[in-house]
């Protein structure tokens, strides 16, 4: 079997999606709590990037410390249902995850900051979106909740007018995007600090995105993911 080094934090973030497909591809992860929320792993001095998640191959060695480095990697070098079968659906599944990582990026780590109260302008590295300079929380969480709107809207936009969409993004076929799309859906749906997204809506910020919502269905009902996930997006913060 497949072994590898995952080193993460005990947060949903760009690390469930890792976990899930390697459940799905049958590759044994040890799992890393980083510094400094676990003391297994000190990300500013063994990563390359000084971030996580980081990854080790014990076939060959080989370090990564990007999260699109490390699916791809993963889904190509041990070939399971979330390989992409074909150069189309490889770049088709490559744009709906970097849908995804912009969503994250953009969206959802900015709302990290105010959830956790990092404050601090190098903590955030500058992000584009500076939710807490020039007006505070409150004016932080209404223009997320503005980019929140606008991202999801277009995506959901595209997956409906898209015959190719069913019942997963790019068809019959699971795919890494999905799983990527999912484990963010269901972070704002469910983790406790998403809270503060969700008054925003009175409910449900993904209420009106029937598409997207029903691509995260078929993804949470694969037993793989259900193994994995448990109940992780109600018991992690963010």
């Amino acid at each position: 079997m497949p072994e590898i080094d995952l080193a993460y934090l005990p947060v949903v973030g760009r690390g469930e999606q890792i976990n899930i497909i390697c459940a799905m591809h049958g590759i044994k992860i040890n799992l890393l709590m980083s510094k400094p929320m676990g003391d297994d792993f000190n990300k500013d001095t063994e990563a390359p990037f000084g971030t996580v998640p980081w990854m080790k191959d014990h076939a060959n060695g080989l370090e990564l410390n990007d999260s699109m480095a490390i699916v791809q990697y993963l889904v190509t070098k041990y070939e399971g249902p979330l390989t992409p079968s074909d150069a189309d659906q490889a770049a088709r599944v490559a744009m709906y995850w970097s849908w995804c990582q912009d969503y994250y990026s953009f969206v959802l780590s900015p709302f990290h900051d105010i959830i956790t109260g990092h404050n601090e302008p190098f903590w955030r590295n500058l992000r584009l979106t500076d939710t807490l300079a020039e007006g505070g929380k409150e004016l932080g969480i209404k223009n997320l909740t503005t980019l929140h709107t606008n991202r999801a809207n277009l995506l959901e936009k595209n997956l409906a007018a898209s015959s190719a969409a069913k019942p997963f993004m790019t068809g019959s076929s699971c795919s890494y995007a999905d799983i990527f799309l999912y484990t963010c859906v269901r972070t704002v749906q469910e983790t406790g600090g998403f809270g503060i997204l969700r008054d925003e809506f009175g409910d449900d910020p993904f209420k009106d995105c029937p598409t997207i919502e029903s691509i995260c269905s078929e993804v949470g009902s694969i037993n793989e993911v259900v193994q994995t996930v448990g109940s992780k997006f109600s018991d992690c913060p963010i």
